[in-house]
């Protein structure tokens, strides 16, 4: 049960951080860079998820300050069961129920799937091992960059949990107690857990919290998403720089990474280009949740079964006998079932559910894209 849990949830992750690496590694031929490269595209495919969780954390947060005060008036007037049944009640008047407590809660929980990815694919990857980079001897190692006695003293771990803790407190500025130290007590416990782990995970994970505090900042600004452009064209540029005047490679590709690079540039105008069809050819799928379901689901589990199975199917009907006895399984339907779990999760658990966090427009735009 949790080999299949595993394969379901966290090896579609695995298979997403694998591909960012390899994609920074052929680009940059540098371990440490293509391991901030997989930081940087992880952290961009979960801010629509970090978006989400921090609308609802702050609908919880006002919910809690629209209800402090009848809570406090109840919890000095009455106690035991008498205290438990007026706060039940009053609850009730106001729609809410404690459980909703837990949304406040989802941004962490975003992070722990991808912690487990990034742990099971950075953690023994080969190609770190006796890699340097910067101040880094080893990348497959603790950093140990200097010990006191026999206690060796890993700067990275500490310079993630700094990073962390400075971000947090930019994030919770003006916050309650118990939110501010659910962040500090989330940062300590990766202290505790990546403090011996090898340097080129640590550095991810730093990498992770640099992110963090560059979003956190950009809450705190005003005109976010105009400075967010002006980083986009300045980072576009340099990329293409680098690919067309510094990188030693096949000219073809170079190019064509340059030019898909430099489509990013064309976001705002696609984003204006499909919030016109929402509201135009697109409105009455928008305001048919029935529809919308019903052409994204099932072109999920098509996918998932095409994917997973119908071409596994045919590469293994090629050549049966190149996939028996592999690793032990002397049948190939193993080598079908994992990829169909695979495929299962990717294209059906992760992708429904991204599909219900959003609301109702971009769940129209993820059930277009899903059947083409």
């Amino acid at each position: 049960m949790l080999y299949f849990l595993y394969t379901l949830i966290i090896y579609p992750l695995i298979q997403i951080i694998e591909f960012a690496f390899m994609l920074f590694q052929n680009v940059f031929k540098n371990a440490g860079v293509s391991v901030i490269g997989v930081s940087l595209a992880v952290s961009i495919l979960c801010l629509p998820l970090y978006i989400v969780a921090e609308h609802w954390q702050q609908v919880q947060r006002d919910i809690e300050k629209k209800l402090d005060p009848g809570i406090r008036r109840i919890k000095t007037a009455f106690k035991g069961d008498e205290q438990y049944m007026i706060l039940s009640t009053f609850y009730r008047q106001n729609h809410y129920s404690p459980i909703m407590a837990m949304r406040s809660s989802f941004g962490l929980l975003i992070q722990i799937p991808f912690f487990i990815a990034a742990y099971s694919f950075l953690s023994n990857l080969p190609i770190l091992q006796g890699k340097g980079f910067w101040f880094i001897r080893d990348m497959g190692q603790q950093d140990a960059l200097f010990s006191i006695g026999s206690f060796p003293i890993n700067v990275l771990p500490i310079a993630m949990t700094v990073i962390n803790i400075i971000a947090g407190a930019i994030y919770t500025k003006g916050f309650k107690a118990k939110d501010k130290i659910q962040i500090y007590g989330m940062a300590l416990v990766f202290l505790v857990i990546l403090y011996a782990s090898p340097s080129g995970l640590v550095l991810y994970w730093t990498m992770n919290n640099v992110f963090s505090l560059v979003k956190n900042i950009f809450y705190k600004i005003k005109n976010p998403k105009k400075v967010l452009y002006i980083l986009l064209v300045v980072a576009v540029i340099g990329l293409d720089a680098y690919l067309l005047f510094v990188h030693h490679g096949f000219m073809h590709k170079r190019i064509l990474l340059a030019v898909a690079a430099s489509l990013l540039l064309l976001a705002p105008l696609v984003i204006s280009f499909v919030s016109r069809l929402l509201d135009t050819v697109l409105k009455p799928l928008t305001e048919s949740p029935k529809t919308r379901h019903f052409l994204f689901i099932p072109s999920c589990l098509a996918l998932c079964l095409f994917a997973g199975l119908v071409i596994p199917s045919f590469v293994i009907n090629s050549s049966a006998v190149e996939f028996a006895n592999i690793d032990g399984f002397g049948s190939p339907l193993y080598f079908l079932y994992n990829s169909t779990v695979q495929m299962l999760g990717l294209l059906v658990f992760w992708m429904c559910c991204i599909y219900f966090l959003f609301n109702k427009r971009v769940q129209t735009v993820f059930a277009i894209i899903m059947p083409s």
